[in-house]
Formats: C-alpha cells, structure tokens, sequence
C-alpha cells in the first residue's frame, strides 16, 4: 500500500519521472491525438505537485503549496483565457518562483546528505531539469517581453522555450532556434555557463563524498 512515507521516501524519484513525463509532451500529443495545450497543461500540472513533495521543513512546504496552488490556478485559466496578458505575466512570474524556490530546497537537502544513496543519486539530475524548466520560463519571458527575440522552428510551440533551455544547458546548439536579440543571447549564454559549471560542482561533490566513504 502506498502510505505518506513511501511517497516520501520515493518522492525524488517521482519528482524525476513526472519531469521526463512533461518532456515528453510532444511524444504524448502526437500518439493520443488530444489537445496539445491540454496536454501541456496537465503534464506541467504533475510536475508542479510532485516537486510541491519535495519540502520537509514546514515554512517550505507552505511557501511551496502557496506558489504552487497560485501556478496551477495560473496555468489552467490561462488554457481557457489563452489571449489574457496579466494571466501569462502572472503564471510565469510564478513558476519561475516556484521552481526557483524548488532548486533551493533541494540544494539545502543534498547539503545534509552524507552517505551516497538514492536520493544523493537522483538530487542532482533532478535539479539539472529543474534548472532546463527555469531556463525554459526565462526565455519565454524574454519572447514575451520582444517578440523577435528568437528565430523560431517550424510548429514552433510553448514547449520549444523548454526544448530550447535544455539544449542551451549541455551546450549542444543545433542551430534550429537562434537567440536574435542581445538579450536573449546574453541569457543564453548565462545558460550555456550555469549548465557546464553545475555538471562540474556535482561531479566534484559526488566524488568527495565517495572518497570521504571509502574505508581508510
């Protein structure tokens, strides 16, 4: 039986399989032949509440309900009032806030981790993807603010900011979105940085712990 404590022991692992579910998406709206707005929307949904799992301590956790229930609210009525400004400036305003605070969370948590285990294991590949959705709300964010800030692809979709942030992270640059403006080149940049450098911090984290374990 699922109990609160397996969810709890698991809920990286959720958190991490509901992330690749949501990048997917494209894959979900081309098989099931449903909306792809409301696919979108409903995957993005799952995220937002399993990552609102991740939070123990108690300011956390209501921080992270709060902006959470706000997002959701924010998503849902934007997929019925899809011509509403204040709604786009209001849901990304705060899933940005929302995953923003979720990186930290786990930062603190894996800073209390002092064996390798699973949760030690999934933590950083969690926070990467969080760090590509993060990437994927600001540059939305900039195409909103300019909207020539990217030469855009072919059925070019709100998931190809997402597709684009990842691409940027691990610096493999196909070339079929271009950053025009400066500042979206400036943010891409930044992302290209933070990517690279993250890999090396976590890498470097990881083999110090396992050094420090190593019987002497």
């Amino acid at each position: 039986m699922l109990t609160l404590d397996k969810i709890s022991e698991y809920k990286y692992l959720i958190a991490l399989i509901t992330v690749f579910n949501f990048l997917l998406t494209p894959i979900h709206i081309a098989l099931s032949g449903f909306s792809p707005a409301h696919i979108v929307v409903v995957n993005y949904t799952i995220v937002i509440i399993s990552g609102s799992l991740l939070a123990t301590v108690k300011r956390g956790k209501i921080s992270t309900y709060i902006l959470g229930v706000i997002t959701l609210a924010s998503i849902w009525l934007e997929y019925s009032n899809s011509n509403s400004t204040s709604i786009l400036v209001c849901r990304l305003l705060f899933s940005f806030l929302l995953f923003l605070l979720l990186c930290i969370i786990l930062v603190r948590q894996l800073k209390n981790i002092k064996e390798i285990n699973l949760q030690f294991i999934l933590g950083p590949i969690l926070g990467f993807l969080y760090l590509g959705i993060l990437g994927g709300i600001l540059f939305e964010t900039i195409d909103f603010l300019d909207a020539g800030s990217f030469q855009l692809i072919k059925g070019f979709s709100g998931f190809s900011y997402y597709y684009f942030s990842f691409i940027s992270i691990t610096t493999v640059g196909y070339g079929d979105i271009t950053p025009l403006t400066a500042p979206a080149q400036s943010l891409t940049l930044v992302m290209n940085i933070i990517g690279q450098f993250y890999l090396a911090i976590v890498i470097g984290v990881f083999v110090g712990k396992y050094i420090n374990q190593k019987p002497k």
